[in-house]
């Protein structure tokens, strides 16, 4: 019971939260095992009690939308971070150009993520622009931030994505499932 709430508060929240869910269950438990009264006897009185209290937190952790349907969003949320994080780590370790860029996350009304670093030239932001729209699928649900030098410059390239690169076209989706254009 210990490791389905590790991994279900992991599922939704994270680690952090996996670990919470684990303490909770480990006290639910301990508490369980101490509904015996001290002649040693079990107590149908207190069995009851704790069973029903440990059956309607079992619950909650386990479907925290079903007690309040904006949790959803936060859990998604999360899991768009988590998502996107690993895309983004696997981008930069791919290149040397890209391996001491570190990534950062805020979560609004949307998830926005910033980019920080060095980069050696505007050509390595140029040439990175695309291949976080290649992929990084989850980049599409998320607002892009950028706080980089350029090293051969010094030139500091900060802010929204979009405002940066508002006269140029955007750096090419991959396929939603969706299409759009004239004609279609």
């Amino acid at each position: 019971m210990v490791v389905a709430a590790f991994l279900r508060g992991n599922y939704l929240f994270g680690p952090g939260c996996g670990v919470v869910y684990s303490v909770i269950s480990l006290a639910l438990l301990g508490f369980l095992s101490r509904s015996r009264v001290l002649s040693g006897r079990l107590s149908a009185t207190r069995t009851v009690l704790v069973t029903l209290v440990a059956i309607s937190v079992g619950y909650v952790m386990a479907f925290p939308a079903s007690l309040n349907p904006d949790v959803q969003v936060f859990i998604d949320k999360q899991a768009t971070d988590r998502r996107t994080r690993a895309e983004l780590a696997a981008v930069f370790a791919s290149d040397p150009a890209y391996h001491e860029l570190s990534v950062s996350s805020v979560q609004l009304k949307v998830v926005n993520i910033t980019v920080s670093g060095p980069l050696g030239s505007r050509f390595d932001l140029e040439r990175l622009r695309p291949r976080l729209a290649g992929e990084c699928p989850a980049m599409g649900e998320c607002l892009l931030h950028w706080d980089v030098v350029l090293l051969d410059t010094g030139e500091r390239v900060s802010g929204l994505d979009r405002d940066l690169y508002a006269g140029e076209a955007p750096p090419a989706q991959p396929h939603r499932g969706h299409q759009t254009g004239p004609g279609r």
